[in-house]
């Protein structure tokens, strides 16, 4: 399976989950909130810590979120 698709599986389930929660009543921010809550508490330490140390790997980060890349470049052309 490519990256692009294992990383639309993994959105749309996150979406799916953030709709359902707001559909059901709780704010976007606050449901948002809860599930990061809840994804650190269903991974064992080991993997969290391993998050924690990629997430400061900017080219990861750009590979993985690539949005997230554009932005910081057109913010930083600014």
């Amino acid at each position: 399976m490519s990256l692009e698709k294992g990383l639309n599986i993994i959105d749309d389930a996150l979406n799916l989950a953030i709709f359902d929660l707001e559909r059901r009543g709780m704010p976007r921010d606050e449901a948002q909130i809860a599930m990061l809550m809840r994804l650190r508490t269903t991974v064992s330490p080991e993997i969290l810590k391993v998050t924690e140390i990629l997430s400061d790997d900017d080219e990861l980060n750009a590979a993985i979120n690539p949005e997230i890349a554009k932005q910081d470049t057109i913010q930083a052309s600014v």
